[in-house]
């Protein structure tokens, strides 16, 4: 097990995609926010902007309603005040744009064993082909904890070089509760991007499929299944998001109470364990070709 752990992380570091992935991470924190220093620059000059984004604020703080699409919504607060490293970090990575990458990448590695026949040269060897499943997503987990270091230290620097003195770093214990449970959030993705993988045999078909799903494209069928729960049992009051890593995402925030921030890591957790458990089953039960 742990030769073939090293094996793909071999595999993984030697890989062009696995470089050519965390360069996008970088950019990406420096690209949203540069995106934020814009935002701010224009609420900054129209103050009816200002006011708009402050209401929207409001609003979006008074209810859990996820909105379709990647959006990431500077804070009115910044345009004079000091600008809080942590809430900035949290704003970016719930955005979605960082899980984007991680999918990617899951897609791209969970299915290249496929492609370079690696799996036929290996499996052989093997007396449970399952642990091949665990050992992709060992290697995606070290990729994806890499991948969310470099984007919250460039996202530090950047704001660093935007903002100066304005650009307030806080406690980092104060972080570490959202980072973590994001970064199960995170690695629920890659799972389940190497569960679809491993069943369609297709990089394409996870890649799209969560793609969709990060983009909260899922928000129309989550609503028709809350409504067929409620009418099936109107006083349960269930609410589908609150059990999926997309619901949980959108509002696991460096703010959250510690209940939202435990149940996304409780669902980050539990996806992890079920897409892996399916995953191996699925690599025993298939045919090497």
């Amino acid at each position: 097990m742990l030769n073939l752990i090293q094996m793909d992380l071999y595999r993984m570091f030697h890989s062009v995609s696995t470089w050519v992935i965390l360069i996008f991470a970088a950019a990406a924190a420096v690209f949203t926010v540069s995106m934020a220093n814009i935002d701010v620059s224009a609420m900054a000059e129209d103050p009816q902007y200002a006011q708009e984004s402050v209401q929207e604020k409001n609003e979006d703080s008074s209810s859990e309603e996820l909105q379709l699409g990647i959006y990431a919504e500077s804070d009115p607060e910044w345009v004079s005040g000091n600008i809080d490293a942590g809430e900035m970090l949290s704003i970016q990575i719930k955005s979605g744009v960082l899980t984007l990458l991680c999918i990617i990448f899951a897609a791209v590695f969970g299915s290249a064993d496929f492609k370079n026949g690696y799996i036929k040269n290996i499996a052989g060897q093997l007396k449970n082909r399952g642990v091949l499943a665990v050992s992709k997503f060992t290697a995606s987990a070290v990729q994806v904890f890499l991948m969310m270091l470099l984007f919250t230290i460039f996202t530090f620097l950047t704001g660093e070089i935007f903002w100066g003195e304005r650009f307030v770093l806080g406690a980092v214990t104060e972080m570490l509760p959202f980072l973590g449970a994001q970064y199960l959030l995170n690695l629920g993705f890659a799972a389940l991007i190497l569960l679809l993988c491993t069943l369609t045999k297709s990089s394409a078909f996870g890649m799209t499929a969560g793609i969709l799903i990060v983009m909260r494209f899922s928000i129309p069928v989550y609503s028709l299944i809350n409504r067929g729960i409620a009418e099936i049992r109107p006083s349960w009051n269930f609410d589908i998001n609150k059990y999926m890593l997309d619901g949980n995402m959108g509002l696991a925030g460096i703010n959250a109470s510690p209940e939202i921030l435990t149940r996304a890591a409780v669902v980050g957790a539990a996806f992890v364990a079920v897409c892996i458990a399916l995953a191996a089953l699925a690599v025993k039960k298939q045919d090497v070709r």
